[in-house]
């Protein structure tokens, strides 16, 4: 990849290459929610849930998911939905093909809503990082007038578990997120939207996106004040290191 000046600020900014490369799980209390999912009948299905990123494997757990005891485990191809014990419940592969169904516009099930939320939060908490992985091209743009700070542009590729392949990240001068822009693809072409970085906090040396809240956009600036399609909390976040036992 060529190197590009501003992802090399952006990604020193977040802790850098070399801190990202020796972490094993990221884990965070997570509540969200928010009319993009409400619309879909999951309104109430990441309330209270303990969440485990396996960064570097494209893995996430979710502790407590449709009760307690339950687990709910995202891979890009795989979803499943486990008991206490461990053993499956339901399961499905391929999950993102589920999203071309028509009913899917109106309605999801569990294991739609495990997919969305364990790709999504895969992509919140492995950024910038994840712009630096095989076949991501990233390209720099100038920040919209009177912004400061500039714009990384990225094309995934096809296969890449993400929203859509074409998205926008808005730094401010320290290199730090305030926006990111892109379609989220498997609620509809239609679903263009603005993400707000609202805070953010340090752990093990590397910083993540604690409070978020996503806003329609139409074309390349105009973005709305409301209403939430999603809103994100993530408290109590914690870094286990490939080091530790």
């Amino acid at each position: 990849m060529t190197a590009v000046p501003l992802l090399e600020k952006v990604l020193d900014a977040h802790g850098g290459r070399l801190a990202w490369g020796r972490v094993r799980t990221i884990e965070a209390a997570l509540s969200s929610g928010g009319l993009a999912f409400s619309m879909h009948g999951q309104g109430s299905a990441l309330l209270g849930l303990h969440a485990r990123v396996h960064p570097h494997e494209r893995r996430v757990a979710l502790a407590g998911y449709t009760g307690h005891g339950r687990t709910g485990l995202w891979t890009p191809d795989r979803v499943t939905l486990r008991d206490a014990a461990g053993n499956p419940l339901a399961d499905r592969d391929f999950p993102r093909r589920s999203f071309r169904r028509l009913d899917r516009l109106f309605r999801w099930d569990a294991l739609d809503m495990l997919y969305f939320a364990g790709y999504a939060l895969w992509n919140y908490l492995t950024f910038p990082f994840l712009l630096a992985e095989p076949g991501v091209r990233v390209s720099e743009a100038p920040p919209f007038p009177g912004s400061g700070g500039g714009r990384l542009v990225a094309e995934f590729p096809e296969d890449f578990p993400t929203h859509s392949r074409r998205q926008v990240f808005h730094v401010d001068e320290a290199g730090r997120l305030l926006r990111h822009d892109y379609t989220a693809e498997v609620i509809g072409r239609f679903a263009t939207a603005a993400h707000l970085c609202l805070a953010s906090e340090t752990a093990g040396g590397l910083r993540f996106y604690t409070r978020r809240r996503v806003v329609p956009r139409f074309g390349g600036e105009l973005v709305l004040p409301g209403p939430t399609l999603v809103w994100i909390a993530l408290d109590d976040l914690g870094l286990r290191f490939r080091n530790q036992a």
